[in-house]
């Protein structure tokens, strides 16, 4: 019974195999300039990505308690400096406030666009969410990289801006 059976799975495996085999010989040139793009999109990402870490870097340098987290939303590649924070109000009252720099990188392979969303909280309170697009292109880096600092520069104002909010001596637990 046990030669049985593996010969069965070799079948099943050799037959995989040959399957494998013919679709990779009928991979046609619309599948390989497919494939380009989308590497050239990966890449685009990257580098947009790595002004947004350099960004972050700098920021935390004046507030360490910001974290980085990556991820997806709505679709879109997502990075997002967050912090969670104990704050005492103009009455004493603790509460917790979320702040945030949320900035969603979407390529559009097909149009060779590419776009950057970016959300921002400020303790609990939502602000107008703006969006960059432009061609994927060396020459649109550039734009790019001006939209998100700016993005990080009226985050940093609103952040650190005048507030009633204050930080208590001691979070009870």
């Amino acid at each position: 019974m046990a030669s049985r059976f593996r010969d069965k799975l070799k079948k099943i495996r050799d037959a995989s195999q040959a399957r494998s085999e013919a679709s990779h010989k009928a991979r046609t040139q619309e599948d390989i300039d497919r494939t380009e793009k989308t590497v050239r999109a990966f890449e685009y990402r990257e580098e947009i990505e790595a002004v947004i870490e350099e960004l972050v870097r700098n920021f935390q340098a004046e507030a360490p308690d910001f974290v980085l987290t990556r991820g997806f939303f709505e679709g879109k590649y997502m990075l997002a400096l967050r912090l969670d924070e104990q704050l005492l109000d103009a009455n004493g009252r603790i509460d917790s406030y979320f702040s945030r720099l949320m900035l969603l990188l979407d390529p559009h392979t097909n149009e060779n666009t590419f776009g950057v969303q970016c959300r921002k909280t400020i303790r609990n309170r939502d602000l107008e969410t703006t969006v960059h697009a432009d061609r994927m292109d060396e020459a649109a880096k550039e734009g790019f990289g001006r939209f998100i600092e700016e993005q990080f520069l009226t985050f940093a104002e609103g952040y650190f801006g005048d507030t009633t909010l204050t930080r208590p001596s001691k979070v009870p637990t």
